[in-house]
């Protein structure tokens, strides 16, 4: 078993007071270390998120999602990694599973997130080619792309929603960490292509099951600013990755690869 000085959570906070109050107030997630990154709320979120327990690091500026779960990271020199959003509820038990999954086969490893009806959630996610990103848009679903992990499996993904994502320190820096030209949003998706591409796995364990937020529980839906800083994310993710924009070339056979693994098929046991 991993020990808990082993393992830190990190969370960004930016105005997220009333949602670290939600999902975080009477988590019996000790002994393990908790990082919040403020994004120079305005909102008492530094003093709630002290008051439940966690070690806070104040920005003078916000300086975005990429960016502050990296001073997270900096801030803490444990092997283990869980970046967990403000949104999310974990537990004891699933945090102990994540830390020796990466501990002991490397990667990354997300939990399977869920909705308060005990609905899956689809944190995996498939290759992110322009168009299936725009059926998803349309909320078309596509098993492809939507992917997801039951009890008893594990399933392969080409990328794992930054809401919660456990990975070792020494894959982490290998890949140089959170891209920070990514404000917020599409950093997930690079971060997970940059994994597969560097030979790191990127998995979804059904064993372990989170409750997400997910913005719509939380009454946040996307704001007008965050609809610009996702289509600016979106151009910045898609220039980086061109192909896929059009899915051609070794690289997007790579991500087609990964893609074609059928559900619960993968191995972290």
């Amino acid at each position: 078993m991993t020990s808990p000085d082993e393992v830190s959570l990190i969370t960004v906070s930016y105005n997220s007071a009333r949602t670290l109050e939600r999902f975080w107030a009477g988590q019996p997630f000790a002994p393990y270390r908790w990082t919040v990154v403020d994004n120079n709320s305005s909102d008492d979120s530094k003093e709630v998120a002290r008051r439940l327990g966690a070690q806070v690091v104040e920005l003078d500026a916000n300086l975005g999602f990429s960016a502050a779960n990296n001073v997270g990271a900096s801030a803490t020199d444990s092997e283990v990694l869980i970046f967990c959003n403000p949104d999310v509820t974990v537990t004891p038990a699933g945090i102990a599973t994540l830390a020796d999954q990466v501990r002991r086969h490397g990667g990354i490893v997300a939990p399977q997130l869920v909705n308060s009806d005990g609905s899956l959630q689809e944190n995996g996610r498939g290759a992110p080619f322009l168009t299936r990103k725009i059926k998803h848009l349309f909320r078309l679903h596509d098993d492809r792309y939507q992917r997801f992990a039951q009890p008893g499996e594990v399933t392969d993904v080409v990328w794992v929603m930054g809401a919660v994502l456990a990975v070792a320190r020494v894959d982490f820096e290998s890949l140089g960490g959170w891209d920070e030209r990514f404000f917020v949003y599409y950093e997930d998706a690079d971060l997970g292509i940059r994994a597969w591409q560097r030979g790191i796995s990127v998995k979804v364990d059904g064993d372990v099951q989170w409750h997400h937020g997910w913005g719509r529980e939380t009454g946040r839906g996307l704001s007008a600013r965050a609809w610009k800083l996702e289509f600016a994310s979106a151009a910045r993710f898609y220039g980086k990755h061109p192909y896929c924009l059009v899915p051609m070339g070794s690289r997007a056979q790579l991500v087609n690869q990964i893609d074609s693994m059928p559900t619960g098929t993968g191995t972290l046991r």
